[in-house]
Order: structure tokens, then sequence, then C-alpha cells
């Protein structure tokens, strides 16, 4: 499979990369690091992201284009990155498949398989484990801009390696990563430790509404975009705070809602190992991991919070 991709590569001029919307740090850096590679590799890419890079992965070394408009002409190729499906890319998504030959490349365990060449390993931590994987295979020049983007996303997809996902070969490329340049308190540092005071603000006005449900085995807590607006924040600034709920002792199940729009809201859930969470995103529309998934169901706040909990089998 390498094999092919490293062909497509070579009869190709010009690429498109791309990632899920709400990109988080695996889809950031995996799509940087392939857009600079292929640089590299003297190709002309760019990088389409439907949503602003979030400000905790604003060091990331970035391509020379980063779009933020699916652009209208199209590509030889498109390499779509840690994305299970094609229309989580987000607007413009059902013309991407005109834009070039797709590459799939990803780790969710639900992948649509909508690629011409599709890569998808379930028990890679990341989409960057991947990537590294072809690009040894491929001979690529590891620069530390690469290296820099595929280290943040395994630590960010590992959460800092705490998750089931984190392995060897996890611990091994990163060891790799900092040999070319990369400084683990320097990346953790502006990933968790640069957040902007609005940051907390919310977060108190989100624990107000914290809940334990099923004798206290499952966490719930949401975000409103009213208070987004009374914050002066918005969806970035409340990534990560599902982990927060995970963290809670005797916690199985932590669910973070955010509402989208009238009646409608994102969920985010985390497990600890005994809930396969992934199963119940699918039955609303979504996926993920195991460990680790997401949906959209709509209704009101406490509609939607006694469907979900009543959806996870404990």
């Amino acid at each position: 499979m390498f094999a092919r991709i490293k062909e497509t590569i070579e009869k190709g001029g010009t690429f498109l990369v791309t990632t899920h919307a709400d990109p988080d740090g695996d889809a950031v850096g995996s799509a940087f690091a392939v857009c600079l590679a292929l640089a590299d590799m003297g190709k002309e890419a760019a990088v389409y992201l439907k949503d602003p890079v979030p400000y905790r992965y604003a060091f990331l070394p970035r391509p020379r284009s980063v779009l933020h408009r699916l652009p209208e002409n199209a590509y030889d190729v498109v390499f779509v990155v840690d994305c299970g499906k094609l229309d989580r890319v987000g607007d413009g998504s059902a013309a991407l498949a005109e834009k070039g030959f797709i590459v799939n490349i990803d780790h969710h365990e639900a992948n649509e398989a909508f690629g011409r060449i599709n890569i998808v390993d379930e028990r890679a931590s990341s989409a960057a484990e991947i990537l590294y994987l072809i690009f040894k295979s491929l001979s690529v020049k590891l620069t530390y801009e690469i290296a820099v983007n595929l280290y943040t996303a395994v630590l960010t997809d590992t959460g800092s390696f705490r998750y089931e996902s984190t392995t060897r070969r996890a611990f091994s490329i990163c060891e790799e990563m900092t040999d070319l340049g990369v400084r683990p308190a320097s990346v953790a540092a502006a990933v968790y430790e640069s957040h902007p005071k609005e940051r907390y603000h919310l977060l108190c006005l989100v624990l107000a509404t914290l809940e334990t449900h099923r004798e206290d085995r499952v966490a719930t807590a949401y975000v409103t975009r009213e208070m987004f607006e009374k914050t002066g924040t918005n969806r970035e600034h409340a990534e990560g705070f599902v982990e927060i709920l995970k963290e809670i002792r005797g916690v199985e199940v932590a669910c973070f809602i955010r509402e989208l729009s009238e009646g409608r809201y994102k969920i985010s859930m985390r497990s600890k190992g005994a809930v396969d969470v992934a199963s119940v995103a699918r039955a609303f529309g979504g996926g993920g991991h195991r460990n680790a998934a997401g949906c959209v169901i709509e209704g009101g706040i406490d509609t939607v919070k006694t469907r979900l909990v009543g959806a996870i089998s404990l």
C-alpha cells in the first residue's frame, strides 16, 4: 500500500491536504507534516482547514499555503488525514472527491474508506504515527519542522501518553523527534500552559453545570453559546474540558456537551476503558475510538442529556 502512495506522489504535481473541522493536535500536526514533506519533495502543496488553527497550535511550523476556503481548482491528489468520514472535512466536502485522487490516512475504527487509497490502522496512536511509517518507507527527510508537527500530534492524541493508544512505537517516534531538535518542555508549555484567562472564566460556568448519573459513573457538563458570548470565548477555549470531567474519581464515562445551534449539540465522550463510547456515538450517527468518540444530538439540553446517558451501557 505504501508503494501505491509513492507512485501516486511521484506522478502528481499538485496536492491538497485536509482534515476534519474543529481540528485537534493530530489533525493540524498531521496535515502540516504531509504538506511540508510534499513541498520538500518539490511538489506544489496546500493545506485546507475549514476552521482557523486553534491558538494552542499556533506555534507549529506551517506550510506556505494554508487555506480556509476550499479552492475552486482541481488537484492531482487530495490527502485526507485523521478523518473517519469525508463530510467531517466541513463545507464543500461533497465536492472534495472532484478535486483530485483521494488518499485517506486515518486511525479511527469507523473510517468509511472513502479514498482511492485507504490506509487505516485503528491500532495506531494517531494519524501522525501512520504518517511517520509512510515517511520512513518513502525515505522522506524528517526536518525539524516536520518533526515538531509529528511530535505534537502524537503527544496530544495520546493524552500526553495517558491513553490506552500509547504504545512503545508512539514513544519511539517521539524519541526520534527529540533527536531532531524537538523540545518536549517547549511543546508542552505551548499546548497546555498558554491558555488565556478567559478559558478559566468559561470553565467556571461549565463546572456549574456538572452532574453525575448512574451511581456517579457518568459525568456530564455543557457549554452554551450564551456562555461563550458572556466570557468572550469560543469552542477552542473549551477544548480539553471533557478530560477534566474524566478525572473525577469513580467516573467511567465523561460527556461534554457543546451547543452548536438552537436544539443541536455536539457531544464529546471519554471512557476510562470499561465502556466503548464509540458504539454510543455510532448510535447517534457519530464515531471515534473505544475510549474517545463524539456525535451530534438534537433536542433541548435536558432531553439530550437523558438520551445520551440512557444510551451508555455500564
